[in-house]
């Protein structure tokens, strides 16, 4: 190239960056490199942080397979729904049948025979330990207390009280209960009706509470425990 040549063509300028625009290209920069510090130290966590980080997940959370073993879906005081159907639940009447002569006895298996074969529909005897109930008597016992003011009358009363209260906390009543199935309510209280014409001659069935459904199921489901 001649002299001419190169005199002739353009020279582009070298630009040089300033002091604060290499600042601000090395703070760009700096995001990238603490981002990458941050997830080599997350690697290095010790499986004891996993386990302790897995630990305060699960804490406060119901089993997720709970819900697919238990039946129960809504529980009202005259039936409770099932995933599946509905139920009721109805206390039977026991008599001592160890007070009972031979002649007694044979007319109770008999009414209960007769209904045994009548009613062919699903149904389930269950017996459970309730605690000893002393309500009725601890609040006669109450009642007479207050219009009493002789000291030993008092403490007659004061005694009786305690028994009632130790029977309560260590003594437990048997009682059987009939769970009844059907496929919707209005079956479910044919059925009921049914039973309890059928019984009456032998074992007499009552209506319970909805809170004593509760207690019920609340013992099936947790046999370790007590009310």
């Amino acid at each position: 190239m001649s002299q001419q040549e190169i005199e002739n063509q353009d020279i582009e300028p070298i630009v040089v960056p300033s002091y604060l625009e290499q600042e601000d290209k090395k703070k760009k920069q700096k995001p990238a490199v603490l981002g990458k510090a941050i997830r080599k130290w997350k690697r290095k966590k010790t499986k004891e942080d996993q386990r302790e980080e897995v630990k305060r997940k699960r804490e406060g959370k119901v089993l997720s397979q709970t819900p697919y073993v238990v039946p129960f879906l809504q529980i009202q005081e005259d039936v409770i729904y099932l995933k599946e159907g509905v139920m009721d639940i109805l206390q039977i009447e026991t008599s001592d049948l160890q007070s009972l002569n031979d002649t007694d006895l044979n007319i109770l298996l008999l009414a209960q025979t007769r209904f045994l074969r009548s009613y062919f529909y699903d149904y389930k005897e269950v017996a459970l330990n309730f605690p000893a109930n002393t309500e009725r008597q601890k609040r006669y016992w109450l009642k007479k207390r207050k219009k009493t003011t002789d000291p030993l009358r008092l403490r007659f009363i004061d005694r009786k009280l305690f028994e009632f209260d130790f029977l309560e906390k260590e003594r437990t009543n048997r009682e059987f209960f009939l769970f009844l199935y059907a496929d919707n309510k209005q079956q479910l209280d044919e059925r009921k009706d049914v039973v309890i014409r059928g019984m009456k001659q032998s074992f007499p069935i009552k209506k319970i509470s909805q809170e004593k459904k509760e207690d019920i199921l609340f013992l099936l489901n947790n046999q370790n425990t007590k009310l």
